[in-house]
Parts: C-alpha cells; sequence; structure tokens
C-alpha cells in the first residue's frame, strides 16, 4: 500500500480543481474507449440481439424471440430504434459507447469517491472493458444503478424518480433486477428506520402508492420476459434448477466474491482444494467489507441482502462469467455511495454489548482495524480492478475478440457475398450475418437465417450432413450456383460429387469458437459425355 501511496504522489490529483478534473477524466475516458470499442470485433452474444431487432418480421415475433434470449425488454427496444436507422450494427457500438460515457460522468461527478479512487474505477476491468467495449444490457444496468445512487438523497421527499429508475434497472438484466429488489427493500428498510438513523420522511401516503405501483409494474414486466419458454435450452431453461447441496458449487458460488473483487489469482472451478480456499478468502472479504459498514446499517443491509441474492441465484441457477458476477463489484461501489449519505451510528455496535466481554473487545479491536484501513482496503481491490482492465483492454486492441468482422471483410472484399452462404455451427455464425447485413443458411434449423434461438428445435450436425445440406441446395438452385460455406472448424469431410476448395481461415480471435474456415462448394460432374465419343446419327 505504501508503494501505491508513493506512486500516486507523484501524481498530485489535488493540484487539479475538482470540475477541471472531473472533465479530463470524463474526456479521456471517452477518447480510449472509443478506439477501443471502434477496434472491438463483436461476437454472438452482441450480434445475436441486433439482429433480432433487425430481423424479426413483427412484433409478436419480436417479443417471441427475446423470450430465448434469457434477458428483460428494455435494451433490445433500444437495438429496434437504432435499427430504423441503420442496419449497420456499429450503430449499436457507438450507442453502447454513448452509455458507457453517461454511467461514467455520473460516477465521476456525484459519487463521494477521492480523485485517486474515481481515476481507479474508472481504468477498471468492468466500467473500461466489459461493460463498454462488449455491447451488451449490461451498461444501461451500471447507468441505473449509478443514477439510484445520485437521487437516493432526495429519497425523503419524493420516492416516484427512484421508482421509474428501479423499474428502468430491472429491465435491463435479471442481476440488476435482483439488485433493484433489494434497493427497493432498502428504501423501505430505510423508511421504517428513519426515527433511529436519519430525519424523518416528509413523502405522503400517496407519493409513496404511486412509487410502488410503478416499481411493480417494472418488476412484473421484467418477470415476464425473463421466463423462459418451455421448450428453452439456455442455461438449461426453466427447470434446471440446482436444489440439492453440493459442497463443490457451494464453493464455485463463493469464490465469486474474489473473482468479482480481485480478479487476480483466479482459483479453478476444477480443483477443490483451490475452491476451498478462495471461498474461505471470499467469506473474509464479505466479512471485512460487512465491518466497515457496520456503523451505517442501511448501507449494511443493502449489501448483504444484494450480495447474499445474487449469491444464491449464483448457486441454484447460473455460475456464470465476470459480467454476470462482476455485479458483486458494482454492489461494493454502491455500498460505500449509500453509506456516504449516512451518518455514523453504533447502534448495531452497542447490540453486541451482550456479548462476552473478550469477545465484544476483540471485536472493537477489530473494528478500529477496519475503520483504520478502510481506504487501503479500497485502494487494494481498485489497483487491481486497474490491473485487469489495462490487461483486458490492450489485449482486445492486439487480438479480436471473434474473427467475424475479419471475415465478413473478406467475404465483402472479393465479392462472395453476392453468393449463398451457408454456415454451421449457426450461433457462431450469427456475428458473420450482422456484419454482412445478410440472412446465411443454417443447416442446423435447415433454413436462411441470422439469429439464433437456443431451443429444442436446433440440431447438432456433423460435416457429412452439412455437405449433404449444400448439395441438395446446389441441386435445388436454378443455375447450379457455387455455394460459400463457413464453418467454425476445419472440414474433415470430402465428398466425390462435389468439388471444395478452401479460401481463407481466420484463426486469430479470443473467442475460441468464433475462429473460421471458408470454402468454395459446386457439384462434379462425375459422367461427362466427350464429344468426341458421342455416337453418330443414324
Amino acid at each position: 500500500m505504501t508503494i501505491i501511496k508513493k506512486w500516486f504522489s507523484q501524481f498530485n490529483l489535488n493540484l487539479i480543481t475538482k470540475n477541471n478534473f472531473n472533465l479530463l477524466l470524463v474526456i479521456s475516458f471517452a477518447v480510449i474507449t472509443l478506439i477501443g470499442i471502434l477496434n472491438h470485433a463483436m461476437w454472438r452474444d452482441e450480434v445475436n440481439g441486433w439482429l433480432i431487432a433487425r430481423d424479426s418480421v413483427s412484433w409478436k415475433k419480436f417479443f417471441y424471440n427475446i423470450n430465448y434470449e434469457g434477458h428483460p425488454i428494455l435494451w433490445y427496444i433500444c437495438l429496434w430504434g437504432l435499427n430504423q436507422l441503420t442496419p449497420n450494427p456499429i450503430a449499436m457500438q457507438l450507442f453502447h459507447w454513448l452509455i458507457a460515457v453517461g454511467y461514467l460522468t455520473l460516477f465521476v461527478s456525484y459519487s463521494p469517491f477521492t480523485k485517486q479512487q474515481k481515476l481507479l474505477f474508472s481504468l477498471g476491468y468492468l466500467p473500461f472493458y466489459e461493460y463498454t467495449l462488449i455491447s451488451r444490457n449490461y451498461s444501461l444496468g451500471i447507468m441505473a444503478i449509478f443514477c439510484f445512487c445520485t437521487y437516493f438523497e432526495t429519497r425523503h421527499k419524493n420516492y416516484i424518480p427512484l421508482a421509474i429508475i428501479l423499474a428502468f434497472m430491472a429491465n435491463t438484466n435479471a442481476y440488476c433486477l435482483m439488485i433493484s429488489m433489494s434497493l427497493a427493500l432498502t428504501l423501505v428498510f430505510d423508511y421504517l428506520t428513519q426515527n433511529h438513523f436519519e430525519c424523518k420522511g416528509k413523502a405522503g401516503v400517496q407519493n409513496i402508492v404511486i412509487a410502488f405501483t410503478i416499481f411493480s409494474l417494472g418488476i412484473v414486466l421484467a418477470g415476464i420476459m425473463l421466463f423462459p419458454p418451455l421448450d428453452s435450452t439456455l442455461q438449461g431453461g426453466a427447470s434446471q434448477w440446482f436444489i440439492e447441496f453440493d459442497w463443490i458449487r457451494f464453493n464455485q458460488s463463493l469464490t465469486r466474491i474474489w473473482r468479482s473483487y480481485v480478479l487476480v489469482l483466479i482459483p479453478s472451478d476444477s480443483k477443490p482444494l483451490d475452491l476451498a480456499i478462495f471461498a474461505v478468502l471470499s467469506l473474509g472479504l464479505l466479512g471485512f467489507v460487512s465491518t466497515l459498514l457496520i456503523k451505517t446499517p442501511i448501507a449494511l443491509f443493502f449489501y448483504l441482502v444484494s450480495s447474499l441474492e445474487l449469491l444464491t441465484f449464483t448457486y441454484l441457477k447460473f455460475l456464470g462469467s465476470q459480467r454476470h458476477y462482476g455485479h458483486l463489484y458494482i454492489i461494493l461501489i454502491t455500498s460505500l455511495w449509500i453509506k456516504n449519505y449516512y451518518s455514523n451510528s453504533k447502534y448495531l455496535v452497542n447490540l453486541f454489548r451482550c456479548i462476552p466481554q473478550k469477545l465484544y473487545k476483540i471485536l472493537s479491536i477489530w473494528l478500529k482495524f477496519v475503520t483504520y484501513k478502510k481506504e487501503s482496503f479500497v485502494m487494494i481491490i481498485l489497483c487491481f480492478q486497474l490491473i485487469a482492465g489495462i490487461i483486458a483492454f490492450s489485449r482486445d486492441l492486439l487480438t479480436p475478440y471473434s474473427a467475424s468482422r475479419a471475415t465478413a471483410n473478406f467475404i465483402q472484399r472479393n465479392n462472395l457475398d453476392s453468393m449463398m452462404i451457408a454456415g454451421s455451427e449457426d450461433f457462431t455464425i450469427a456475428p458473420i450475418s450482422g456484419y454482412l447485413n445478410k440472412k446465411i443458411y443454417y443447416p442446423e434449423s435447415q433454413r436462411l437465417g441470422s439469429y439464433v434461438l437456443f431451443n429444442e428445435r436446433r440440431k447438432i450436425i456433423d460435416d457429412e450432413d452439412i455437405l449433404t445440406t449444400i448439395n441438395q441446395l446446389i441441386s435445388n438452385s436454378e443455375n447450379k450456383e457455387d455455394i460459400i460455406l463457413i464453418l467454425n472448424r476445419q472440414l474433415k469431410t470430402i465428398r466425390s460429387d462435389l468439388e471444395i476448395v478452401f479460401l481463407a481461415q481466420f484463426k486469430n480471435a479470443f473467442i475460441y469458437n468464433e475462429k473460421y474456415y471458408l470454402y468454395s462448394i459446386k457439384q462434379r460432374n462425375l459422367n461427362p459425355i466427350n464429344k468426341k465419343d458421342k455416337p453418330n446419327d443414324l
């Protein structure tokens, strides 16, 4: 920690006025991330939503398709609006970038953190990379969370703006739905305990009823869209829940705290000893932050309820990846932000006076230690986030996230997009469809398509099935035209009735199954009739 302070002492940010610092940080973030997002090659999870908005033939079909995505509607409505302006998916990236710059502006302008902490947060893994460069609905959720924190101090006067923000938040993604419910419970707890901790509320009954109605409608809408169809196979569909206790999965879920906060020395999910060690470390982090917030019970209430809510979902349904359990880190930041709205209270500390004197003395020493190390703890977590953010951002500049854009560019440069294109495995080919603005024939579903729905109608097919399908397509075409085949693996099967020409391969990609191989396929005439061998006319 001394090294960190020494490093920062060389850059005395306090010499810069607050407004100038905020403006400089936001502009720097905007410029750097604009370069990053325009360089970023989108993958299937980004483009599939764009394709649903682009190619759904009716509103009924649009809502039907969204149900298979596992997300609420808000992001897809935004994509539909952008599609009315342009079919180019870069519009989605620029829109996403504007959202990221927006939530960063809120954080820098209104959060209670120091200049150093704001700088470190801005360059951290989630805001600098995951929730900016990768165009998904999570950035809308972060925007809503930071809006809530900004308006939190108005809660006693008017709950309606907060209810609108929470309804908005609930319809961004499943994780923000859970956070919105935790924040709503926090408002209820704050209202019921205001005589103990803060000034009395001035909002009337009518204001509270309207706010409750708005929030409830938002929750209902999100719930309707999140409940998957019966034939959905996304994350096991509606039926797959891990109800029985499993020690390995329990530790896997707990380690998501460490993975979210620290981002280094990540434990393997397949090594029980690693999981046990990092599960204990994760509980230590949970306990440290809880002690840090013990003098602000409302902030502590939100931190524990929301963290345990997400951990429970992680165990029961989906272990997730960084963009999912990264919301645990956002909960930490939100808790520290909300903490700033309250004065310290010894109410919870005094409750422990009933325990044995020796234990209470240990608790007091621990509380003093945590209070003394608060700034160091926050700075260490932010520094870990900074390291991960710079590494991930730099990697994305050097290594394309997906080879989809390079593949689409090759097809367009060589005028191959005028030909019929087939591709497998369908969900990995979808981003190429987005870049080409062209439907591709998917052998899995036996149709021309763009977006992919994860349902029971999708088939797993092999190379022989693909070539059989290609042969039928050529036979059914009027001029027996050649077909371009895109695979996310090498073709290992040949057929005597097809002439298969390898065109190119695109293996430079971070996503392992979005590396592509291109082939040109046409039918071979196996029994040509030579004119010299023709019999004379009788």
